[in-house]
């Protein structure tokens, strides 16, 4: 990744038409959604004339055009929700002074409030509602949940338009914020995982099955760790959990409990460089995604366009998102998805023909992708500002 060049972080005070917040740009999920959102909004503003600017830490800029200027945060390295992330906000505008905001998540900007910022316009993505849903789902304590609830809350009010990834994540929306103009534009896969990964570049040996994400509770592993234990006598393939921490801590005891249990027919790959995961990704038998709550689900598209078998519980995010492509399992029956997983371990002509149909739905879901939408939505509004 290129580091930004100097003259672009030191133009304060000169205006851009929109300041994007690409901070956590590192993050696994909304990482993703940053670096695929970057080239577009550069394609799509130069084309329109407009002046871009891009928010991001000093150890994690993007790979940016000429024409996009770059502003380092200040103070750096802030977390996402805390007060010093709210400086971060107050200090870009004061240096960029733009049209539009967007930030690609959703706690709110306070520095809005301002009377020299009430013209901007605002934009705002929400991946998920997960902080608000209900605590079985959730890690969170009372206190975040209504720290969320606000900040959702804020967003909707002040927010132009609210970006989804999901019809899901829109209805959720909807009944938070009625009254909110919400525009849903799915996550495309990024084209490198259409490509043939490196075998040698796996970490673990074939024959697996893999579960990719971190280990909060709506990720839901107890059943699918229940329903390795069930098969694990009687299938060949170990269980590998990539992502996430590879201490596996968690506020659930029971994985830690089932994980030892289980001794080394699980494995434990925690964070891994991108050309190893995707190897991983692409090697596995299956690809299972036990959760019980997602905003939109990439890791099951991911796999598919790696060429590898899906099972997804049976939620309506991931039948939206995963279609025709997955085999689907009720994500509260550990006994169910052992039988599934146990078939098609078993059967390879019957994971080879789940293989074919993922392969085909990802590609179909990736041509009906407006790539450009979020891009174009917002420069509707900038045309809308006034000159001067």
């Amino acid at each position: 990744m290129d580091t930004p060049r100097a003259g672009q972080a030191s133009r304060d005070g000169e205006s851009v038409d929109l300041l994007f917040d690409a901070r956590h740009i590192r993050q696994s999920g909304i990482g993703t959604y940053i670096r695929t959102q970057i080239p577009v909004l550069e394609q799509v503003l130069k084309e329109r004339g407009f002046r871009l600017a891009v928010l991001a830490d000093r150890n994690a800029a993007p790979d940016t055009s000429e024409e996009t200027r770059v502003i380092f945060a200040d103070p750096a390295e802030a977390r996402m929700y805390s007060m010093r992330e709210q400086r971060v906000w107050r200090h870009a505008l004061s240096a960029t002074r733009p049209q539009a905001l967007w930030v690609p998540h959703y706690p709110f900007p306070f520095a809005l409030t301002s009377p020299r910022n009430r013209d901007v316009r605002y934009f705002s993505t929400v991946h998920d509602t997960l902080h608000v849903e209900d605590k079985k789902l959730s890690d969170q304590n009372r206190a975040k949940n209504a720290y969320a609830w606000t900040m959702l809350k804020l967003s909707a009010r002040r927010a132009a338009t609210i970006f989804t990834p999901s019809q899901a994540t829109a209805r959720s929306m909807a009944a938070i914020a009625p009254s909110s103009e919400v525009l849903v534009t799915p996550i495309p896969v990024d084209d490198v995982w259409f490509s043939e990964a490196d075998p040698a570049s796996s970490p673990i040996q074939r024959p697996y099955i893999l579960y990719v994400g971190n280990i909060k509770r709506h990720k839901n592993l107890p059943v699918l760790l229940d329903a390795f234990a069930t098969i694990s006598d009687s299938i060949p393939h170990t269980l590998v959990i990539a992502g996430g921490d590879e201490s596996l801590r968690t506020l659930d005891d029971r994985i830690n409990q089932l994980v030892a249990g289980l001794g080394e027919r699980v494995q434990l790959t925690g964070r891994l460089p991108f050309d190893s995961l995707r190897a991983l990704v692409a090697q596995a038998d299956l690809l299972v995604m036990p959760s019980l709550f997602e905003g939109a689900g990439l890791p099951p598209l991911e796999a598919m366009a790696s060429g590898t078998a899906v099972l997804a519980s049976d939620i309506a995010v991931l039948r939206e998102t995963c279609g025709d492509g997955a085999e689907y399992f009720d994500p509260h029956d550990s006994e169910a998805l052992a039988e599934l997983v146990k078939k098609y371990c078993d059967d390879e002509a019957a994971r080879a023909s789940l293989s074919q149909r993922g392969e085909l739905h990802v590609k179909r879901r990736q041509s009906e992708i407006v790539s450009t939408a979020t891009a174009e939505k917002i420069c509707s509004f900038l045309s809308e500002v006034p000159i001067g």
